[in-house]
């Protein structure tokens, strides 16, 4: 949709607001510069050639972040957000520190990104998009994001690592067919690509191998499920993070528990349980028609 006809269909206030902020952003276009994105998806950004801070891109928003200020700006693209760090510059604040942004280490315990909202229907997305990136051929190097976020992972046919959106691996109108069908430049050639992912959907097992045993049938992961909703309950975080942990961390068998999670979840809606603490009924996932589908 053109950004004049996002402008008409607002409410009037809104949209005169809209009209002011672009305004707004074309008259200090010149002070800032937006420079090449880094690694962990920020993009650096000066004004009047100082360094101010960083804009990223979050869930459909852009955001501007200066260092040393807790407080993130959500803006509708790009050009507005690096316009929000001059207007915040103006205001007399300057970044504490320059430094470029380090992702938190990831434990087996804080395999869910905290922007998510720590809810079952998150958990078992989440548990089932890691599941088809195990027999797609990718290991997550953070924790999953949401289907429309960068996702940083790792090429287990090469190496390589960087990241991709989940919306794209995970195929379109739930063909599990996952884009591009290169995956990315410098990886092995693609002729070579299905006998690799018919060794790694190979090496999924019908039951748990690991050390640690992980829920793997429906009544298991119900139990597991119903506690996590029960830490929820007692505004126990670290206690939900803690039972989620086996049901996120890798397994062996990890395409059969993402499909028992999302059975388990199913049976918990029909009875009536409040899968989040506002009760949002979950909507039917792409990664479970996918599962376990060959990839050519």
């Amino acid at each position: 949709m053109a950004p004049d006809q996002q402008t008409r269909n607002l409410a009037p206030g809104k949209c005169v607001a809209r009209k002011a902020e672009r305004r707004r952003t074309m008259e200090c276009a010149e002070r800032f510069e937006i420079g090449k994105r880094l690694a962990t998806g920020h993009y650096p950004v000066t004004v009047d050639g100082r360094p101010a801070g960083f804009i990223y891109r979050r869930h459909g928003g852009w955001w501007a972040e200066m260092p040393g200020m807790t407080h993130h700006t959500r803006r509708p693209d790009r050009e507005t957000a690096a316009a929000e760090l001059v207007r915040i510059f103006d205001l007399g604040h300057k970044p504490s520190a320059y430094a470029r942004p380090v992702p938190a280490p990831i434990s087996s315990v804080t395999l869910h990104i905290p922007e998510l909202r720590l809810t079952l229907p998150n958990l078992v997305r989440a548990a089932e998009a890691t599941a088809r990136l195990a027999e797609l051929g990718w290991e997550p190097l953070h924790g999953y994001p949401g289907a429309d976020n960068p996702w940083h992972m790792r090429c287990r046919l090469c190496g390589w690592k960087g990241r991709r959106f989940w919306s794209h691996l995970r195929g379109r109108n739930g063909d599990g067919i996952p884009r591009p069908a290169n995956r990315h430049t410098s990886c092995i050639p693609t002729y070579l690509h299905a006998e690799k992912l018919r060794q790694f959907q190979a090496q999924q097992k019908s039951t748990c191998t690991c050390a640690d045993r992980h829920p793997t049938t429906v009544d298991e992961c119900r139990q597991v499920l119903t506690e996590i909703l029960a830490a929820g309950k007692d505004y126990s975080r670290g206690l939900m993070m803690q039972k989620a942990r086996v049901i996120l961390e890798r397994c062996s068998a990890s395409s059969v528990r993402a499909v028992a999670l999302r059975t388990a979840l199913d049976k918990l809606t029909a009875d009536g349980e409040r899968t989040s603490a506002r009760g949002a009924h979950d909507r039917p996932s792409r990664a479970r028609r996918s599962l376990g589908q060959p990839v050519t």
